[in-house]
């Protein structure tokens, strides 16, 4: 599968898209490992390179412990080895695919008062070979004007459609917090 956000049918991710995921994970393993050793913290190139890639893998950086950004990366690994694949794989990837479409998206109709649905759905279109990602342009009218101004949840709520599990578990999945520090 080389686009698409969520494997469907049980079809396997591509090896391109379980090395970009393995890649993502060894990079924020590299950053988290420099940051608890002193070093200094890289240029903000580095991170927009790495939000630009991958959406929502900044939260990650802040938000997920080392051991579990260890074990998806050994997990993509094994994958890419022809080891199984774990559901989270492919939410992860229709997640950074589907943000990359709402976000270019947001930018395009940020200022608009109107979109004619002829608009919304060529602004579909090109959101779509852009980023990778189903989207339609219902999911555009969705970006213009979402839930409490969070694009996170059209995202979600869109990867859950796609994939049958609820935006709980996805969030819950892919998106675990830190135990707080301390206390």
């Amino acid at each position: 599968m080389t686009s698409g956000a969520v494997p469907e049918g049980g079809a396997r991710l591509s090896p391109e898209i379980l090395a970009q995921l393995a890649r993502k994970y060894r990079t924020l393993a590299e950053l988290r490992r420099a940051r608890a050793a002193g070093e200094a913290i890289p240029g903000k190139e580095v991170f927009r390179a790495l939000a630009g890639e991958f959406p929502g893998a900044l939260n990650e950086l802040d938000n997920l412990p080392l051991d579990e950004i260890d074990r998806r990366h050994d997990a993509l690994s094994r994958a890419l080895a022809g080891g199984a694949e774990e559901r989270w794989m492919a939410w992860m990837h229709g997640y950074h695919a589907l943000m990359r479409a709402a976000l270019y998206v947001k930018i395009r109709v940020a200022r608009r008062q109107e979109l004619s649905e002829g608009e919304a759905a060529a602004l579909a279109e090109r959101a779509a070979r852009h980023a990778g990602a189903p989207v339609d342009a219902a999911f555009v009218i969705a970006v213009k004007a979402p839930p409490d101004g969070r694009l996170n949840r059209v995202v979600l709520g869109r990867l859950a459609a796609m994939s049958g599990a609820s935006m709980a578990e996805i969030r819950g999945t892919i998106f675990p917090r830190r135990p707080a520090q301390g206390g």
